[in-house]
């Protein structure tokens, strides 16, 4: 299936493989796929080794922002200006800079809990405080009402997270436009993390740039193709820089301050953008069935577990608040289950009885999962 198989998964030496010393234990936790990597990414990078291409090389390097452009225009109905882009060794990498420089220790940075717990890491280690405004269950609707009482004089910067992870929600056109309006209103820089906009099951992504032109000159749009094609390690992405008072602050940074991705990482995205939709359209249809069939059984086999219906991502939300255990699911799931799945309480403290999951593996593999927390489950309320 797609190369997710256990003899295969077993020889690999990432973390996802390896973290865990048991291997009787599933991992289903981190966001990689468990799917091989798309055939022209592999050509694009044996050739590179083929050649003995790997002194100071650049060529694909330069090509980055107009394949990721070519890909958002296609794709998205925008095109990230060229000359307001640059390419970064991670969308954190970005983040963390564009933190550092146009913001203070003690400034306030939004999030929109439960969030991808590196955002909360990095508002933290740089000493800025994080003001957190809760999405709540079961529609996780973006509330402008909540958005707007968390901010105080002392607030300078939201993070947007769209598709957004772990709730695999995608915000529809209202809620984007009240988010918009209170950015206006309150002079808010937005850093808009748009990493899954090509994991989607329903109607495409709408990048926040392209409606919204009161928010072109106060935002950075962060875009890698590590999430879409399975290339995390690779190291590669791409930014669009809206915001010129960001821009003026890059220009006056020295010649290495911000680094760049290797070049095989290059030669893997430039592949990507240009050569790997359909890989792609392969990979969305099984990650399609994959979540239903996911959504299904917690239904069937779980009882009193919830599961959010990711809109996008490979990543499902279950609440196991109902279901009798008591104690941390994941850590339970661990020790009686032999799987590993991501705490909830990692992505805000209140979702202390949720897990993520990741559902981009094989159907085989995904039912062993379930399989293994419905025993747990049974046995724990037996």
């Amino acid at each position: 299936m797609l190369g997710a198989d256990l003899k295969r998964l077993h020889s690999l030496s990432g973390v996802k493989w390896t973290d865990d010393p048991d291997r009787d234990v599933i991992p289903s936790w981190v966001a990689d796929m468990d799917f091989e990597v798309a055939p022209v990414i592999k050509t694009a990078m044996q050739a590179v080794i083929d050649r003995g291409d790997t002194g100071y090389n650049f060529h694909a390097r330069k090509q980055l922002v107009g394949a990721w452009g070519d890909w958002q225009e296609r794709h998205f109905g925008w095109r990230p200006p060229e000359e307001e882009s640059m390419v970064f060794t991670a969308t954190l990498n970005c983040l963390n800079l564009v933190m550092e420089f146009m913001t203070e220790p003690g400034d306030g940075v939004v999030v929109f809990t439960p969030i991808y717990y590196p955002f909360r890491a990095i508002i933290n280690d740089t000493g800025r405080r994080l003001v957190d405004v809760p999405l709540t269950g079961p529609d996780w609707r973006f509330d402008p009402e909540r958005f707007e009482a968390a901010i105080d004089p002392g607030t300078k910067m939201v993070l947007w997270c769209n598709p957004h992870n772990p709730l695999g929600r995608m915000f529809d056109a209202d809620e984007i436009a009240a988010f918009a309006d209170v950015c206006e209103r309150h002079d808010l820089l937005v850093i808009s993390d748009e990493i899954w906009c090509d994991i989607t099951f329903q109607d495409g992504h709408v990048p926040l740039w392209r409606n919204h032109e009161s928010l072109r000159n106060r935002m950075v749009t962060l875009g890698s193709a590590s999430k879409t094609f399975n290339v995390a390690g690779l190291r590669t992405a791409v930014a669009h820089i809206g915001d010129p008072r960001v821009r003026a602050r890059f220009e006056k940074l020295g010649t290495h301050f911000i680094a760049g991705p290797n070049t095989l990482g290059a030669e893997a995205s430039l592949a990507a953008w240009t050569q790997g939709q359909p890989w792609l359209d392969k990979i969305k249809s099984q990650l399609h069935i994959n979540r239903d069939h996911l959504a299904a059984r917690v239904a069937a086999d779980l009882p009193g577990a919830t599961m959010t219906l990711p809109e996008a991502t490979y990543l499902a939300w279950i609440d196991f608040s109902g279901s009798g255990l008591e104690g941390n699911p994941s850590e339970i799931f661990r020790e009686r289950g032999k799987i590993t799945v991501h705490d909830g309480a990692k992505f805000c403290a209140s979702a202390a009885s949720c897990v993520r999951v990741n559902f981009a593996t094989s159907p085989e593999i995904l039912d062993l999962v379930i399989d293994r927390m419905a025993n747990v489950l049974q046995e724990a309320t037996s």
